[in-house]
């Protein structure tokens, strides 16, 4: 089975493998749950911004409130989710949405879930 880059098109950059771009994203969003910080701006939050909304046009996922709301955050919070039949406390990323009134909304996104999907539509067989 041949390996699957990942090419993360917001910088530019093109990972080796899967698990490395997964690895790399997974520290980002760890890094902002340990810190309790919710990133607005950069090239981090450039590029996860580019993985949801990639993801969400490979996937249909969110089409709608894509084109309702901005992206205007990403924090890294705590979530349980279920991996063979148990539960497991995590990390993932929420993403900050707004609607142009002052009120924000937030969901659950997961960076390994997204970046799996783009690799595959990146490197069909």
């Amino acid at each position: 089975m041949t390996a699957k880059t990942v090419t993360i098109e917001s910088k530019d950059y093109v990972f080796n493998t899967l698990k490395e771009a997964q690895k790399y994203y997974d520290a980002i969003v760890k890094e902002l749950y340990d810190a309790k910080l919710t990133l607005t701006k950069g090239q981090d939050f450039e590029d996860l911004k580019w993985i949801y909304t990639t993801y969400c046009g490979y996937t249909n996922h969110n089409v709608d409130r894509l084109k309702e709301s901005d992206i205007v955050g990403f924090k890294g919070i705590s979530t349980v989710q279920q991996k063979g039949g148990q539960y497991i406390p995590t990390e993932c990323c929420a993403i900050i949405f707004s609607d142009g009134s002052s009120r924000c909304t937030e969901e659950e996104f997961f960076t390994d879930k997204a970046i799996k999907e783009i690799a595959i539509k990146q490197n069909p067989r």
